[in-house]
């Protein structure tokens, strides 16, 4: 699972022209210690939980939920059975 995501910001014109804006655009997480977001556009998550996202360019503003998930649990990878030989004496009747 991925720890940062790169938003893109693209702003429309009145005359239906686009253009790409994120590295222009300004960004604010609402909850950083949730998650960061850079200069750039870059979301970090830093702990579990939900935060908000907002970018603006030139007056215009749009916002981006952010999601940080618990950490996974681990997989198994390796058992031991210890102790790996036993002897037993027998029973007396």
């Amino acid at each position: 699972m991925a720890t940062t995501q790169q938003l893109s910001v693209t702003v429309t014109f009145d005359d239906n022209t686009n253009t790409d804006v994120t590295n222009e655009a300004s960004y604010v997480s609402d909850d950083t210690d949730v998650a960061t977001v850079s200069a750039t556009g870059l979301v970090t998550a830093v702990s579990e939980g939900t935060t908000t996202v907002t970018a603006s360019y030139e007056g215009l503003s749009d916002t981006s939920d952010i999601t940080v998930s618990p950490p996974p649990d681990p997989e198994p990878e390796s058992l031991d059975v210890s102790p790996q030989t036993v002897t037993l004496d027998h029973p007396e009747e």
